[in-house]
């Protein structure tokens, strides 16, 4: 009996350790639970805050953008404007230089217009005995301005590329003009002819002067090169099919413009081709 109450007492002994054991395995896993519970709670919380402060950058930034807009367009307005105005105000393309133009930076730009040749035997008659005459010559030397196109230029040091002045009074610089020359060719080839076909005495350098301008008035053509069309003859005698020049157009300086102006420079008031 007494030993059946010993083991009665181990068994009852041993039963409460173990429930005692049971219990606290019990109360450390709900520990272990709660401290984990709690560990997922912070991370939450420390995530929820980090997103937070990351939102408010953003909408610092965001908002930021938003009151300086209102710069930045009107920077971008200002300077679309600025570049209009700078390319209204710039001055349209252009050639460096005008055609059959001076070129030094002395003469100005000449305005241009339209002009048909004209049949007019008057400044060469068909009786060249008339070429002699003062009204034949007065109308060449019409075509001439005053000073017949010797330029004084002053200044020389503000342009480029000057030629050798001509010899002329002292303290002048003085230049001739390219359309003034032609023109004085074209009257010396015409007194030439006129002269030999009627027997009018001519000069005596008429040989090296009609080489010399026929030289220089074949580079004068091919320099303009007007490639203005021509049609049909309508003055040609027995029509042979060729063109006469006198229904064409062409685009011309204005020769008013040009006289005014070599009139307002010039060296000395002759006005006579011969």
């Amino acid at each position: 009996m007494a030993s059946s109450h010993k083991y009665e007492n181990v068994q009852l002994t041993g039963g409460n350790e173990q429930e005692h054991d049971n219990e606290h395995d019990d109360s450390r896993s709900s520990t272990e639970v709660e401290s984990l519970i709690g560990d997922e709670k912070s991370w939450r919380a420390h995530q929820h805050e980090h997103n937070e402060r990351k939102r408010s950058k953003r909408s610092q930034l965001c908002s930021i953008l938003r009151s300086s807009r209102w710069m930045l367009d009107t920077t971008l307005l200002l300077i679309i404007v600025v570049l209009l105005v700078r390319n209204e105000m710039k001055e349209p393309v252009r050639d460096q230089w005008q055609l059959l133009g001076d070129m030094t930076g002395v003469g100005p730009r000449f305005p241009q217009k339209l002009a048909r040749f004209e049949y007019d035997t008057s400044y060469a008659p068909m009786n060249t005995s008339e070429f002699f005459t003062n009204e034949t010559l007065d109308k060449w030397n019409n075509l001439m301005p005053k000073g017949m196109g010797f330029q004084w230029v002053n200044d020389t040091h503000k342009y480029h590329d000057l030629p050798k002045p001509i010899d002329w009074y002292e303290g002048m610089t003085v230049f001739t003009t390219s359309v003034t020359h032609q023109i004085h060719c074209l009257f010396a080839m015409a007194q030439t002819y006129s002269g030999l076909s009627s027997g009018h005495p001519i000069p005596e350098d008429h040989h090296w002067h009609m080489i010399h301008c026929i030289a220089y008035m074949r580079q004068a053509i091919t320099c303009a090169a007007d490639t203005a069309l021509e049609g049909h003859a309508t003055t040609f005698p027995d029509d042979n099919s060729g063109s006469d020049g006198w229904d064409a157009t062409h685009v011309c300086k204005d020769y008013d413009q040009v006289l005014e102006y070599l009139e307002s420079v010039r060296a000395y008031d002759d006005q006579l081709i011969y």
